[in-house]
């Protein structure tokens, strides 16, 4: 199984990630695209949902653009995925569907349970300012490179 962000959650933590470190604010949905490699369409899907959702707030005009909502140490990770995606916890059985011969409960619930709400509490844990710190001290050489990298070349 795969577990990392869809392209929306992705493409949300990439643009916050920008407003939050850029040097202006409000920040040009343009600039956001530019910087971060996001197709200006699904950006505009991107914010619009970060709008709805009170991440974000938007000024039109030419001095317009996007700024955070509320200090990014008061936005949670947990929370950006949950308005991409929708929410985490959810009453849908593991097993989607079965076999599994029970009326109530599956056999796989305890432990499904358990581990979708570790998740749920790490990325609770987490604020947008705590990664918008590691990307500025990633991008200074200031932060190590975790060993279990998975951009860093297996060594042989």
């Amino acid at each position: 199984m795969k577990l990392v962000p869809t392209r929306r959650t992705d493409y949300a933590i990439r643009a916050l990630v920008f407003i939050e470190n850029a040097d202006t604010s409000p920040v040009k949905a343009n600039t956001i695209g530019d910087a971060m490699g996001i197709p200006t369409g699904f950006l505009q899907q991107v914010l619009r949902e970060l709008l709805g959702a009170g991440l974000v707030t938007s000024r039109p005009g030419p001095a317009g653009g996007f700024t955070l909502a509320r200090p990014a140490d008061q936005i949670t990770v947990l929370q950006i995925v949950e308005a991409m995606e929708g929410p985490l916890r959810t009453s849908e059985c593991a097993l989607r569907g079965g076999p599994c011969h029970w009326d109530d409960v599956c056999a796989l619930h305890r432990v499904w349970s358990a581990a979708r709400n570790a998740l749920c509490e790490q990325l609770d844990d987490a604020t947008l300012a705590q990664v918008a710190s590691d990307d500025r001290a990633l991008a200074a050489g200031e932060l190590a490179i975790p060993v279990d990298s998975h951009r860093r070349p297996a060594s042989g």
